[in-house]
């Protein structure tokens, strides 16, 4: 799922909870999560928050 190593996964275990995958597409996410669930893990989806952009100054 993430192409890591079998060492850097085992790095990623020993450190949870963290990110595993970020800034994919919405339905890669949904599948990551549902293949971790599956497995017996838990696992949640978050949306990233919008940018501030902030309007033009006048």
């Amino acid at each position: 799922m993430t192409g890591l190593s079998l060492w850097r996964s085992k790095v990623l275990v020993d450190q949870a909870p963290v990110v595993i995958l970020d800034r994919i597409p919405e339905e890669t996410a949904e599948k990551a999560v549902a293949a971790l669930r599956d497995a017996g893990e838990q696992a949640e989806l978050r949306q990233q928050p919008e940018p501030h952009c902030p309007g033009p100054v006048a």
